[in-house]
């Protein structure tokens, strides 16, 4: 499970980039290379056979949802203005990716927070 959420988190970041690469700040380059780093990182460490995460995966994992309360704020905003001003047309594509990769982020780091309470 936790190989899949990784790999979709990845691949949804890389989407992200992709799309609004024109539009991203520093500070979404920046959250997107530590979802792309802790994901890489908790799909090695599920190859090598479940260490006990450390100080990095938290570490990595709370810059993740800080990025996705980031994303999420974003989204807020675009979805308050577009009823505003009645325009889905553009920020239709936006609000999906986003809804979706912040959900994909949260869902993964509870599931990490419940395996690391486990250990």
């Amino acid at each position: 499970m936790f190989r899949i959420l990784s790999y979709a988190n990845i691949l949804l970041a890389i989407a992200y980039l992709l799309m609004f690469l024109l539009n991203g700040g520093n500070v979404v380059i920046f959250g997107l290379l530590v979802v792309v780093v802790f994901n890489v990182l908790v799909v090695k460490n599920g190859q090598e056979g479940w260490k006990k995460p450390g100080l990095i995966l938290g570490t990595l994992g709370l810059g993740c949802l800080c990025f996705a309360a980031f994303l999420l704020v974003g989204l807020i905003h675009i979805v308050r203005s577009s009823i505003a001003y009645h325009y889905f047309s553009n920020t239709l594509n936006y609000i999906v990716l986003t809804a979706l990769f912040v959900s994909c982020i949260t869902i993964h780091l509870v599931f990490f927070c419940l395996y690391r309470n486990k250990e």
